[in-house]
């Protein structure tokens, strides 16, 4: 099903303590994508999923709902078919490239925050998408990527669904882009309650074994993340002492 912007009740996510920092920022945007495969250089983006979050006394107000299906002549891997089960002829009655570019350009705004599970897969795509099908798209937004911070607080493994697991979040349709959203959305909360969440933000770890893949940006930190539980904290730490976070 095709949920399209704005046609939901305002729904909200209490959080027991409102971190600070995130009031700052006029909304939040979690978000996910499924794609044709596993390399941003060549292969499309043919899931798209967003929750974008507004700051209220309590928490956020979820205040738009984006799930749309991308429309592709790439072929789909078969494995990407079978961990998702997106097929070619599902995409077919999908939105274009272009109409996604534009749903993409309306929600990145530089006084957002946006979050996901394995960012930096994810905003590699969105990056190159808008290289081909946005006239303009300068990318500053602050970003969060919250396997960086599940992997800093909690023994391995860290996939998405692991994460899920251990705070008893649901999920209707795991790997379909909107379904992925929203239960990160729910553990941006959970993740927040447990710990200073907001000192992760425009921070990005990678297995030093494997290296840096994807885009990088000249805002966001980037750092080789062990498994040891806090590693990460404490290097943000000891760097936020020589250089303040960016405002």
């Amino acid at each position: 099903m095709i949920v399209h912007e704005n046609q939901i009740q305002k729904k909200e996510i209490e959080f027991v303590s409102m971190p600070n920092a995130f009031t700052k920022y006029f909304q939040i945007v979690v978000f996910d994508v499924e794609t044709t495969g596993f390399d941003y250089r060549q292969d499309e983006i043919i899931d798209f999923g967003a929750v974008v979050l507004e700051p209220s006394e309590d928490g956020f107000l979820i205040v738009e709902e984006i799930n749309h299906l991308v429309k592709t002549f790439k072929p789909i891997e078969a494995k990407i078919t079978e961990l998702t089960g997106i097929m070619e002829e599902m995409v077919m009655t999908g939105i274009s490239p272009q109409e996604l570019a534009r749903i993409i350009q309306r929600l990145f705004t530089p006084d957002t925050l946006f979050v996901a599970y394995n960012l930096q897969f994810d905003i590699s795509f969105v990056d190159d998408h808008m290289r081909r099908y946005a006239e303009n798209f300068p990318f500053s937004s602050d970003i969060l990527d919250l396997m960086v911070v599940y992997k800093d607080n909690h023994d391995y493994p860290h996939r998405l669904e692991n994460a899920l697991s251990h705070y008893g979040i649901q999920i209707e349709h795991a790997h379909r882009a909107f379904d992925d959203a929203l239960a990160t959305a729910k553990l941006l909360k959970a993740l927040s309650e447990e710990t200073d969440t907001c000192s992760y933000i425009n921070h990005i770890g990678y297995h030093e074994k494997y290296g840096l893949k994807g885009v990088t940006f000249d805002h966001v930190r980037y750092h080789p993340q062990s498994y040891m539980k806090g590693s990460l904290r404490e290097r943000i730490r000891k760097e936020s002492k020589k250089a303040p976070h960016r405002q």
